[in-house]
């Protein structure tokens, strides 16, 4: 064996690994690339599982509401939810979708109109109140939402005040995890225990705002990152004056 065949096939191992380490290299840009935009692109939230038709008609149905009937999305995010459950309750129904952040106020706006949907009122919320008026909606709904709230108290019993006796209120949410309290949110109560919150804790809160529990589901509708996710069913009394908080 001379010297030059040896050379050759050093050469063509260090090749062969080179093109071996360079494929595993791309691989992971690749899915380091589909990490990123999964957890901050708009167009991703089915990383959440929060963002499909199965889900709105769920929402419907667990909500016992018909066609004709008014709902409220609390933290309607960019509208793409209440978009959906709008069609389902027909031009004679009413979505209030509640936002606290500009931008997503104008973007439902902007989707409703594209979409030619009448039945869709934006409201604008605070960290402390809904900004529904009293006694206006039949149901709501809350969509990986509840977990951002700051300040619960006044804005569950905003929320009470503005459901009519009988009506039933809807949360998803999921507990925090290792790898969730990479994404901090600013503001919302200790006891949450990092990004996400306990399910008891939503329904010791809810509660003492004057709801009733009725059905935890559990998993939910779980997303391509998040998986342990929950879906809790309250409802208003029927005389609201038997409610914790009037």
């Amino acid at each position: 064996m001379t010297v030059l065949t040896i050379m050759t096939r050093n050469c063509r191992r260090v090749d062969h690994y080179s093109l071996r380490r360079g494929r595993c290299a791309a691989a992971i840009a690749v899915l380091a690339a589909i990490a990123t935009l999964t957890l901050w692109s708009p167009y991703f939230a089915w990383a959440w599982g929060t963002d499909d038709q199965a889900m709105a008609d769920e929402i419907v149905e667990m909500l016992a509401i018909k066609p004709g009937a008014t709902v409220a999305e609390i933290g309607a995010g960019d509208g793409a939810m209440a978009m959906r459950v709008a069609k389902k309750l027909g031009p004679g129904g009413r979505v209030f979708a509640t936002e606290i952040d500009p931008a997503l106020i104008e973007q439902i706006r902007e989707r409703a109109r594209m979409a030619d949907l009448n039945n869709v009122t934006v409201v604008t919320a605070t960290p402390t109140d809904s900004g529904l008026p009293a006694n206006c909606c039949d149901a709501a709904y809350m969509i990986g939402v509840y977990h951002h709230i700051t300040d619960p108290a006044p804005t569950d019993a905003s929320i009470f005040r503005a459901l009519k006796p009988g009506a039933r209120l809807l949360i998803n949410d999921f507990p925090p995890t290792i790898w969730l309290a990479l994404f901090k949110v600013n503001g919302v109560p200790a006891n949450r225990g990092g990004h996400g919150v306990p399910d008891d804790i939503v329904i010791n809160e809810i509660t003492a705002a004057g709801f009733r529990e009725m059905k935890e589901t559990r998993p939910w509708h779980p997303g391509l990152l998040i998986r342990d996710t929950y879906c809790l069913v309250f409802s208003k009394p029927e005389d609201s004056k038997t409610a914790a908080h009037k």
